[in-house]
């Protein structure tokens, strides 16, 4: 019986470590050419000129080393609503973290929108992933010039 437990531990455990390296993969990184509050000004900014966008918020995290945006693609809205109300708690948003790395430069990391269809399977979600991957894409090149 402890030898079942300690092998269920075991398998358990390998699971977490391979979740977490499948779960890195969620995270889309850039290091930026700019300085934290210009690359957080521009996002805000691009994202409030346009009307199929919507800024929710900018805010200090960690005592003020990282800036947190958050943005939404409102046309990915349906998509999502049609995976069932439970699903909301996504929304159409990017959330965004600008930081300073240790040798002084600025980086950028948010959610892979691809994180929804691992929460769920609903084919509507594969549909926001292929929608909204080209426009969130597009803000980052177009605003913080990375590809």
């Amino acid at each position: 019986m402890k030898r079942a437990r300690l092998l269920t531990g075991l398998a358990t455990s390998i699971g977490l470590v391979a979740g977490a390296a499948a779960a890195d993969e969620m995270f889309i990184t850039h290091d930026l050419d700019m300085d934290r509050a210009e690359a957080v000004a521009t996002i805000r900014d691009r994202v409030e000129a346009k009307e199929d966008w919507l800024f929710l918020g900018e805010f200090g995290l960690a005592g003020g080393a990282v800036t947190a945006l958050k943005v939404c693609y409102l046309p990915l809205g349906g998509d999502i609503v049609a995976a069932g109300l439970h699903v909301m708690a996504m929304m159409p948003c990017g959330n965004m973290a600008f930081y300073e790395t240790e040798d002084g430069s600025t980086e950028m990391s948010m959610l892979d929108l691809r994180f929804m269809t691992e929460l769920s399977d609903a084919p509507s979600l594969e549909k926001a992933v292929e929608t909204g991957k080209p426009a969130f894409d597009a803000l980052l090149a177009d605003t913080l010039d990375v590809r």
